[in-house]
């Protein structure tokens, strides 16, 4: 007996937090304090299920059709509870693959469970130092293809994130492996961090850092007229800046060339006084602009304008891909959506992969579904867009 009621105690406990994730995945709108748990299922989903499967087996296991009354409905509740539990738990699985199938990519399981971490530092030996500002040096590092090409590579300028106040060249480190493995040619840069304000340097960096790579094309065996940028969160926003913005954002450097092919952006913010009003995090979101820009969209209207991506649109601006998770609560999805209509209305190729339950940055967890869609999607963008020798 009391065997018995220590399983169904445990079951218990699995019951109550599948029933805490199954609000998560069923609601609307998240309180903040449950923010963090739309990262598990963003990340980690798919281990609810097992997790459920056990509590279910344990109320098996516990119930005896002669056993004390209180055991067999405990146990009995507890089993329902959990088998509901493993539904809910299994809505993600299944919007993530109907996204799957709309894009023709290839989920794996495999992957899903040995994917790892997407988080990685500077590379001291691959890193050069491209512009030297106000006795800063702001670093790149140069990641070149295994071989010798037949004939010039294409390239990819990386923008890290960190809500432009923190992070280095160093992230994403598996999606700079996977260019590589494409046959493309990787720059992952630094730009100027906040505070104080850098609404109008990180983006000249960043302009700063295409022109060198386009002046040095020759020394990288890489194509100068063939080089796209990319990144994700606020450096979704400094990628889009750099490939959208006109001469008022001219470059910190002296560099003719900033122009691009293509942008590849991951959970971007296009207009920042919308991401002020809409975040789901607001005191995190506010704390980044603040320092980025100084203030509120109130005090400085005119900043927000000048360092929102959005600002810009027009029908010369490059090709776009936008990749962002549809429960994104510090950038919100509905940013990329409405810069995804601008695009469209004035003519520009664009392509926006909405993320089933894609929290911000899930692209750190290369084996999620989230990850693994916007490989796919990303993969069939260079190929139309930015192709590889």
């Amino acid at each position: 007996m009391v065997i018995r009621w220590i399983m169904t105690a445990l079951a218990a406990v699995v019951a109550a937090v599948l029933m805490l994730f199954a609000y998560v995945i069923l609601a609307v709108r998240i309180p903040a304090p449950f923010v963090a748990l739309t990262h598990v299922v963003s990340d980690y989903g798919l281990y609810l299920i097992p997790l459920g499967v056990a509590g279910f087996v344990l109320s098996l296991a516990a119930f005896a059709p002669k056993g004390r009354t209180g055991v067999r409905q405990a146990s009995a509740v507890t089993g329902l509870v959990c088998l509901l539990g493993v539904v809910v738990a299994g809505f993600p699985l299944a919007a993530s693959w109907g996204t799957a199938v709309r894009h023709d990519a290839r989920l794996s399981f495999g992957e899903y469970f040995t994917g790892g971490s997407n988080v990685g530092a500077p590379v001291d030996e691959l890193s050069t130092v491209f512009h030297t500002i106000d006795g800063q040096e702001l670093k790149l590092d140069v990641k070149l293809p295994a071989g010798t090409p037949s004939r010039p590579r294409p390239a990819v300028v990386w923008v890290h994130g960190g809500g432009w106040a923190h992070g280095d060249r160093g992230e994403a480190p598996k999606w700079h492996e996977w260019l590589n493995d494409k046959g493309y040619a990787v720059f992952a840069i630094d730009y100027r961090l906040a505070p104080p304000p850098t609404w109008n340097q990180a983006p000249a960096d960043v302009k700063c850092a295409v022109g060198w790579v386009k002046q040095q094309a020759r020394a990288y065996g890489i194509d100068p007229r063939r080089v796209m940028v990319a990144g994700g969160s606020a450096g979704g926003n400094l990628a889009l800046m750099a490939a959208y913005a006109d001469d008022r954002v001219p470059p910190s450097c002296a560099v003719t060339d900033t122009s691009v092919a293509a942008v590849a952006v991951f959970h971007p913010i296009p207009d920042l006084a919308e991401a002020w009003r809409d975040s789901g995090l607001p005191v995190r979101m506010h704390t980044f602009l603040e320092d980025y820009l100084g203030g509120s969209p109130e005090q400085f209207p005119q900043r927000y304008k000048a360092a929102s991506p959005a600002t810009y649109v027009r029908p010369n601006v490059p090709p776009t891909l936008i990749m962002h998770g549809t429960r994104d609560h510090v950038a919100p999805y509905r940013g990329s959506a409405e810069l995804a209509e601008r695009l469209r209305r004035v003519g520009v190729e664009n392509r926006l992969i909405a993320v089933p339950y894609g929290e911000h940055i899930f692209d750190f967890t290369w084996g999620d579904w989230g990850a693994q869609i916007s490989r796919h999607t990303f993969g069939a963008f260079l190929a139309d867009h930015f192709p590889a020798p």
